[in-house]
């Protein structure tokens, strides 16, 4: 996806949308899928096997509830990959940029480096959502100042003090 794309498509795709896909996915038929499509496609992809378990391996998955401590809801894993791959493409906050490169330069894959924004991230969309507005942009951008020094453990660490988390 470039940035022209995500500039004037912000495109989140539902639950039934995201199945659509993971069935294009698991055939290996990509055609007549748009841009953005294809960019939640190939996130899918990276998430084949989380897929499989928690999407065919239950029965209703169009509806099936996703509990806390239940395994993982795989269309806001995949929704959170977006949203941190948009900020990384947007260079939205600009704090994103030197935060993946110094996982990069810590030796941490693009992956995981995603997966540590969407932690980062995640707390902040629960806190703007229970209190009916946005995620805080400026706290994000702070915490991603403060976290670009720390190694992933230290920086789950960090979240679960800032956010009072428990680790499971």
């Amino acid at each position: 996806m470039n940035t022209a794309q995500t500039e004037n498509d912000d495109f989140q795709p539902s639950r039934n949308e995201l199945l659509k896909l993971w069935e294009k996915v698991k055939g290996q038929d990509l055609t007549g899928l748009s841009e953005i499509e294809l960019f939640y496609a190939a996130i899918i992809k990276k998430h084949e096997a989380m897929f499989a378990k928690e999407v065919d391996g239950i029965d209703h998955p169009e509806t099936h509830e996703y509990l806390p401590g239940q395994g993982v809801n795989p269309y806001l894993h995949i929704l959170l990959h977006g949203l941190v791959a948009t900020q990384v493409i947007r260079k939205k906050p600009l704090e994103v940029i030197p935060f993946v490169n110094a996982m990069k330069k810590k030796g941490i894959d693009e992956h995981t480096t995603q997966h540590l924004l969407c932690a980062i991230f995640f707390p902040l969309v629960l806190e703007g959502r229970n209190r009916e507005g946005e995620p805080d942009m400026a706290k994000y951008a702070s915490l991603l100042k403060k976290f670009k020094t720390k190694t992933p453990e230290k920086i789950q660490a960090a979240l679960d003090k800032e956010f009072h988390q428990t680790s499971s």
